[in-house]
């Protein structure tokens, strides 16, 4: 009710009007669908909501109006408070803060009501779950659609109809955890050995860059002819960046040896740098016998121009060669600084007996 009878002083006073009668506000919230007439229940929240009003310093009772015993006692006129409502920012009643989750920080709020009044609804949704006994833990875009309405207001708030973020931020910085949520992570395609949930010990992990070199190695996993390789990760070139959480799902250990193979191009060598800088908690490392029989394998001289222009970053190739011996990392700088490249579709099916001798390193 408070809210309504705001509403009607303020377009009250917004039409030069400096008093306003109760029994104009009375007849305005029967237009509202309030009906103080019809419904004396009505009658005592209409008062006391009248003096929080005049608490707040929105309307003072003018001296010689008269109290009105069917209204629950408010007095018959009242002064409007124009300096009030001067306020860039008009203040958000004491009263509106009563039942308020104490995480729910409104020191933002209380300054900037009109933002209030426009999510109080969503604001009171995440106020009824803080105060909510054990509720069930949903994942982050579900919780999002029941607070917000829009299931990426939490997450991926430029794609949505509200920023959700921003209004947790408002609230005092409110947590995936205080709404009891989840992020979930996107997951990866992935080939699992015995050896990988038997090991107790350091698990070599293998994430590959290409679609077909993955599958080639999938089969050779299977056949066992690489038992070194206890997990086989789809990279799904840059994709990986934002996939590699998942193995959180699958019991992945940090200090699991993580070997990653791509192509030996400037961007192949930039996803292994910006997997390794994201997640520097994990044992992240090129695959260096298989960069290596690449090499080897065919004559570098045959390396092809690149296809499109590439950036190279200077800090990812460093990183990445510091990882090969001298001739080695000589030959993988020649063929990036001179803008060719290797893919490591040069390694196939063929190759996988003599790969099972070199092992994973």
């Amino acid at each position: 009710m408070e809210k309504l009878i705001r509403n009607i002083i303020e377009q009250h006073k917004n039409r030069k009007k400096k008093t306003i009668e109760t029994k104009y506000i009375v007849s305005e919230l029967k237009n509202l669908g309030a009906n103080l007439y019809s419904d004396h229940s009505l009658a005592r929240p209409f008062a006391t909501t009248m003096q929080q009003l005049v608490d707040d310093g929105v309307i003072k009772p003018i001296g010689n109006s008269h109290s009105i015993p069917d209204y629950g006692g408010a007095k018959g006129k009242y002064s409007i408070n124009l300096k009030y409502f001067r306020l860039g920012d008009d203040i958000l009643p004491s009263s509106v803060l009563n039942g308020l989750h104490p995480k729910l920080n409104m020191s933002y709020y209380v300054k900037h009501a009109s933002e209030f009044y426009e999510l109080e609804s969503i604001i009171h949704r995440i106020n009824d779950l803080l105060y909510a006994d054990s509720p069930e833990i949903l994942t982050a875009n579900e919780r999002s659609y029941l607070l917000f309405r829009d299931e990426k207001a939490i997450l991926s708030p430029e794609d949505a109809s509200i920023d959700g973020l921003e209004i947790l931020k408002k609230l005092g910085g409110l947590t995936l955890k205080d709404l009891k949520a989840k992020r979930t992570f996107e997951p990866f395609f992935y080939l699992a050995t015995n050896g990988y949930h038997d090991q107790t010990e350091k698990r070599n992990v293998l994430i590959v860059e290409n679609q077909d070199t993955f599958n080639t190695f999938m089969d050779a996993v299977k056949e066992g002819q690489l038992p070194d390789v206890h997990l086989l990760i789809y990279g799904e070139g840059n994709a990986i960046t934002r996939k590699f959480e998942f193995i959180q799902n699958i019991c992945g250990k940090h200090d699991d040896n993580y070997y990653y193979f791509g192509d030996i191009d400037p961007e192949g060598i930039s996803m292994f740098h910006r997997l390794k800088t994201i997640f520097p908690d994990y044992n992240i490392i090129p695959a260096v016998s298989l960069y290596s029989y690449m090499v080897n394998k065919v004559d570098p001289t045959d390396a092809r121009n690149l296809r499109k222009p590439q950036i190279l970053n200077d800090e990812a190739i460093s990183q990445f060669v510091n990882a090969f011996d001298d001739e080695t990392g000589n030959v993988i700088k020649d063929i990036l600084y001179s803008k060719r490249y290797l893919p490591q579709e040069v390694i196939n099916k063929t190759d996988m007996v003599k790969l099972n001798g070199l092992g994973i390193h």
